[in-house]
């Protein structure tokens, strides 16, 4: 029992000072929580507790604090608290279910988990808003025989934002940018590669990256940093040999970091097959007088032994960073101070494990994590507390500031989604012309809010089929994205993915003759085609999909949505049964799947996985040799042949495998290890290795398609 006596300082604020938790607005005075069309009162003693714990959203309160503050005069326990937080938490979410608005920590008390935004005079009169004030004031000048018709069309409004539910949050924020776009003109127009549009905070300049094909080293391309003025004119700050990643200007704009990506070896070059990421990050601070095109001064930062995935400026001194250190570290935030080069990990913010970019303005700051394999952003304030959390429907995101502070753009690659989110929760979607031949990224809010700059790259590739004698023959020959060529099992029919017209279809050649197999277009990318032994059956891969085509009766159907991205490896159509490989970020593993019934039969890092008479043979990430999965009992058997690991297994038969090593766009020669002489030959050279093969038929020879550098420009939606 405790007798509570004595006071505690509190932060000053009208008892019936109405605010908003994120979508949630409350009114103390009527003890009242309205959302989504609903509203739900609570005990006075309830509202208390909340607006309290509003009121003091930046400490943890402790059951003693509340007890005092709020039952004072009176002899209480903690169970009373406790039942007034349960009603509370009961409250809030019956009005929101999937977020958490009370976090209780052990032995400490209670804090809220959003910060409220109080709706005070200075918010009420915001310029963007008619205020009760406004309207009184609008009233009064009006002549009194319009005052009846003032009223009624005032009420009418009243009525038509109650009606359809207008966010009460939403009209507090500021709006000042576009969301609804009418054309799109080039910014860059030259025959290159421009990407990473990053517009200057002074709305006159843009730094952006530029990629040039090496002409001494085919394979290679320069990468520069280069920054536009208003008037068109372009400065080159810095060229790597190997390639810039990100680039973020400070707030003051005085500053502008890079980070440059080369390889342990020097060498900008993809991975090895199936190999986790294994690049050198290395940050670049540039100081620059725009006006002179002067180089002020240069910094280069430690290299990152990981993985970078964003960088944002905290202030005009320190940088965030989004990273991982080595392969299988977790993600998480770091700040790194220029000044004292120092590097702080900073706490986990509850909820968001496992981060992906974060973005900040005004030392506000917005995280993009994963949760169940879907994108969640955090707003949190200048002390890291929650504004609040909103779950998206997508699978990854970019994610920049609105430069009015209202919310976020995010882009979602993968559902090809544009929108913003507000710091209320609230989503709106901006349209994207339909141009799925082309490849979006990158956007951000022109500083005035008028526009969005965006990269736009045009996919355009052929098929190539590279014969045992050394022939090299088109077999597309058109402008369009033609990729995932796969030869059937005898070799005289090949099936590759097309978009065309903006739709991506399956087209069939036979015979040197092609027809469109599909008549439903595929709504996203086609990772992986796989034919039955019978030559009759296809099944195929788009994100986390695998359909079936029955080449016999020309018909598609659906067969598995999952979770994870899923990759067919052999199809067995008369009873219906697929293998598979199911990956999440760097865990791929085999699956059994026949119907509805899903089996997991390795559990590791699976890499490249073929089928040969109802046998699975693959090899584990990094791990050299071959690994057999028996259908006949689901058995693991490691078999005798010592393949290079990060290999991609190409074809099996009775005596041998057929395999290439390097990786996409650096691809060896194409080996054979034949079982009985336990070593490896060459089977068909590879003059160019600046390919990526798709099939290969032991008759016929590879399917591939070439590593050109493809052209990109900016583009600004205005």
């Amino acid at each position: 029992m405790l007798t509570v006596t004595g006071s505690v300082p509190v932060m000053d604020a009208h008892p019936d000072t109405r605010f908003m938790l994120g979508e949630i607005k409350v009114s103390p005075s009527h003890n009242t929580l309205w959302a989504r069309d609903q509203s739900i009162k609570v005990q006075p003693k309830v509202m208390a507790v909340l607006h309290y714990l509003a009121l003091n959203q930046n400490r943890v309160i402790s059951n003693e604090e509340l007890i005092e503050r709020l039952w004072a005069g009176r002899v209480v326990t903690h169970g009373s608290v406790q039942k007034s937080i349960n009603a509370l938490r009961t409250a809030l979410n019956g009005l929101i279910s999937d977020q958490e608005f009370i976090v209780h920590y052990s032995k400490r008390g209670y804090q809220l988990a959003i910060e409220p935004q109080f709706l005070t005079e200075e918010t009420l009169e915001s310029p963007n808003v008619t205020t009760a004030i406004e309207l009184g004031k609008a009233f009064a000048s009006v002549q009194p025989k319009w005052r009846t018709a003032f009223w009624t069309i005032t009420v009418l409004i009243v009525l038509f934002i109650i009606y359809h539910g207008v966010n009460w949050a939403t009209i507090y924020l500021p709006n000042h940018h576009n969301t609804v776009f009418q054309t799109t003109a080039g910014y860059t127009n030259e025959t290159g590669h421009e990407r990473n549009p990053t517009p200057h905070p002074d709305n006159q300049h843009i730094a952006y990256i530029r990629e040039k094909a090496n002409p001494a080293k085919p394979n290679e391309s320069d990468s520069e940093i280069v920054i536009r003025n208003a008037a068109g004119k372009d400065w080159r700050v810095a060229t790597s040999h190997g390639t810039w990643f990100k680039l973020a200007w400070s707030p003051a704009g005085k500053n502008l970091v890079a980070i440059e990506i080369k390889r342990r070896d020097k060498f900008l070059a993809e991975t090895q097959f199936y190999q986790p990421p294994n690049f050198l990050y290395s940050f670049h601070i540039f100081a620059l007088d725009l006006d002179k095109e002067q180089l002020l001064e240069k910094q280069q930062l430690s290299q990152w032994q990981g993985q970078i995935l964003s960088v944002t400026w905290w202030d005009e001194d320190t940088l965030e960073i989004v990273a991982k250190q080595g392969p299988n570290a977790g993600n998480g935030r770091y700040r790194y101070s220029i000044r004292e080069q120092q590097l702080k990990l900073l706490d986990e913010v509850e909820g968001a494990i496992n981060p992906i970019a974060s973005t900040i303005l005004n030392q506000k700051t917005a995280i993009a994590s994963l949760h169940k394999n879907k994108v969640r952003i955090d707003f949190l304030n200048a002390a890291q507390g929650s504004i609040n959390r909103v779950q998206l429907d997508v699978s990854a995101a970019d994610i920049s500031w609105i430069p009015d502070g209202s919310g976020v753009l995010v882009y979602a690659e993968e559902e090809r989604k544009l929108f913003v989110v507000y710091l209320n929760g609230k989503q709106v979607a901006i349209p994207l012309a339909e141009t799925k031949d082309k490849i979006f990224s990158r956007p951000h809010y022109s500083t005035d809010g008028t526009g969005i700059y965006y990269t736009e790259e045009k996919r355009s590739a052929n098929i190539v089929m590279a014969s045992l004698n050394g022939l090299k023959t088109s077999l597309t020959g058109n402008i369009n994205l033609n990729y995932a060529a796969s030869f059937s099992p005898s070799g005289e029919r090949i099936v590759y993915a097309s978009v065309r017209n903006n739709q991506t279809h399956l087209w069939l050649v036979e015979n040197g003759q092609e027809h469109q197999l599909t008549t439903q277009p595929v709504t996203a990318k086609i990772d992986s085609i796989i034919w039955s032994d019978d030559g009759d059956h296809i099944v195929f891969n788009s994100g986390n999909q695998l359909y079936h085509h029955n080449l016999l009766t020309n018909t598609s159907e659906l067969l598995v949505v999952d979770t994870d991205n899923i990759e067919p490896i052999a199809y067995y159509p008369n009873n219906n049964r697929l293998f598979a490989l199911k990956h999440n970020g760097d865990s791929r593993n085999l699956w059994r799947i026949e119907g509805k019934q899903q089996k997991q039969l390795t559990f590791g890092a699976v890499g490249s996985a073929i089928e040969y008479s109802g046998d699975v043979l693959f090899q584990y990430v990094s791990e050299s040799g071959l690994w057999a999965l028996r259908s006949k009992d689901d058995s693991l058997e490691r078999i005798p042949p010592n393949v290079d690991a990060y290999s991609k297994l190409l074809k099996a038969d009775s005596a041998g495998i057929y395999f290439i090593t390097g990786g996409t766009c650096h691809e060896s020669n194409v080996f054979y290890w034949r079982y009985t002489e336990n070593n490896k030959s060459i089977f068909l050279p590879q003059p160019n290795n600046a390919v990526s093969t798709t099939s290969f038929n032991p008759n016929k020879g590879l399917l591939q398609t070439g590593c050109e550098l493809s052209e990109a420009n900016i583009v600004l939606l205005k």
